[in-house]
């Protein structure tokens, strides 16, 4: 029976994205029913749910649909978003993120990156449902665990599939259509309303955060599980962008006051932002030799003194911070560390340029992925606080965050539009590189202005709004989705 079982889970794994194709085929060769499952899983729900939630969350660090070296997991896809901002700059336009950096076929419906995103987000969709279908009405105990953690983890893929594939809800997303919105491995669909989506999302977090706390699981159990913290920093993104402030500010206050604490100086500017164990970590992978993505690890293209892609031992294909915000970080405070203030020959004939990132700086690119950490909730809280009105309470939020990092930060007196604007600086210097300027754009209405870098090595001025608006991809959704045709396509 246990081995039967543990074929089932990990084989469920293995199947394809898209909730529209043959997605549900049941492996070869005997297997139990899912009732009998069921009933196991009142039981000894780890049996059961434990490897076949492993497997998707080792999704997240090893996930890909074209076989690409930009296609490989959370954090690559995230840096692909990244490299369609402002504040990152590609330095060698032969680097594989060239096409993402130049905006060039991305939000097309052929695009395979358009493609790639919506295969990638709707895996964790299908992954998350077919533990969620499993689970009885009934349930109890440890499956409560389990509910929880797939209903955030369908949340969070949601959350980037509205942000991709939808303007921007307050900025005219709001009554346009969705995506389309499964909650169970059956059927296909047409585009749900972007609010159903949207309030869909919310009630699974609320949902999870009160199943997280019935089950006595308590935040911290462990870095690379979703838990109730995590629940907490999905909800506070979700209403943020919803407009929902007070549910955003009392989510974010939940992952502050759950027991991590900020870096010091010397974690900050030392430990490359890629451990698992640091104490701001609330959820991130933990590297294994199993799922190792060797020299296609995010760490081969963000560190700029290892030996692969982005490395002066490898192809030296640097990942800068642009001149402009570097500009904007005082002398004083250490976040200026992680970046070269000029040019730095360390062999003949090899020159690390000026600007070039250190914050990423390993050795080794078998390092952990951090995908969550806690600074991101001082941001969330700060701008929540802002947008509802209580710019006091904003001010010493940030003040909170910003003078851990700069001695010299004094608390902002700025009110309106004015601390907002200031809450999207630090914002943009804090979680550099972290995968979040796309995002943190689309919500800020922010476009694209490289003319004025000294730089930046492609010159993109893009304006914010439908640019930044994937296609729905043609070959893997419209072409196979009876309910999906041409005039449901989003505008290019």
């Amino acid at each position: 029976m246990k081995k039967a079982l543990i074929y089932i889970a990990s084989a469920a794994t293995l199947l394809s994205a898209s909730c529209s194709s043959d997605l549900d085929t049941a492996p070869a060769g005997d297997k139990v029913s899912d009732e009998q499952l069921q009933e196991l899983i009142k039981t000894d729900a780890d049996l059961v749910l434990q490897p076949m939630m492993l497997g998707a969350v080792n999704y997240m660090h090893t996930g890909n649909r074209s076989g690409g070296t930009n296609d490989r997991g959370f954090m690559i896809w995230n840096l692909g978003m990244d490299m369609q901002g402002n504040d990152m700059v590609l330095c060698d336009l032969t680097n594989w993120f060239a096409d993402e950096y130049m905006f060039e076929n991305l939000r097309q419906q052929t695009a395979s990156y358009t493609a790639d995103r919506w295969y990638c987000y709707y895996k964790i969709v299908f992954q998350a449902n077919q533990i969620l279908d499993l689970i009885p009405e009934d349930a109890e105990g440890r499956a409560l665990v389990y509910k929880a953690q797939a209903m955030t983890y369908r949340a969070l893929a949601y959350y980037y599939l509205m942000a991709v594939y939808q303007d921007d809800y307050l900025h005219g997303g709001k009554d346009k259509a969705g995506v389309p919105l499964y909650l169970t491995v059956e059927g296909a669909k047409g585009r749900t309303p972007s609010t159903e989506v949207f309030s869909t999302i919310t009630e699974d977090l609320k949902t999870a955060v009160a199943l997280f706390g019935a089950a006595g699981y308590g935040p911290k159990q462990s870095a690379s599980d979703i838990d109730q913290t995590v629940a907490n920093m999905v909800l506070a993104r979700v209403a943020v962008t919803t407009g929902d402030y007070a549910t955003a500010a009392a989510a974010a206050d939940a992952v502050i006051t759950a027991g991590y604490s900020l870096m010091n100086e010397e974690q900050y500017t030392e430990s490359g932002f890629q451990s698992t164990a640091l104490p701001e970590t609330v959820w991130g992978y933990t590297w294994a030799d199993a799922t190792s993505l060797g020299n296609r690890s995010f760490a081969a293209f963000m560190s700029v003194i290892g030996s692969s892609y982005g490395g002066v031992l490898g192809n030296a294909c640097y990942v800068a911070i642009d001149s402009r915000l570097y500009d904007q970080i005082p002398a004083t405070d250490y976040r200026k560390e992680c970046f070269l203030d000029a040019d730095l020959e360390v062999a003949p004939g090899k020159v690390i340029p000026k600007y070039a990132n250190l914050k990423f700086a390993t050795q080794s690119f078998y390092q952990d992925e951090v995908y969550m950490r806690l600074a991101e909730a001082y941001l969330l809280k700060a701008e929540a606080e802002a947008r509802g009105g209580n710019d006091a309470a904003a001010q010493q939020t940030l003040f909170d965050l910003v003078s851990k990092r700069d001695a010299a930060y004094a608390k902002s007196t700025k009110t309106g539009a004015g601390l907002l604007d200031e809450i999207f600086l630090q914002s943009r210097i804090e979680l550099w590189g972290e995968g979040h300027e796309f995002f943190t754009n689309k919500r800020f209405n922010v476009g694209v202005d490289r003319s004025s870098s000294a730089n930046h090595t492609h010159k993109a001025v893009k304006p914010a709004g439908k640019e930044f608006t994937y296609q729905i991809p043609l070959s893997i959704e419209l072409n196979s989705n009876p309910h999906i045709n041409a005039g449901d396509q989003n505008p290019l």
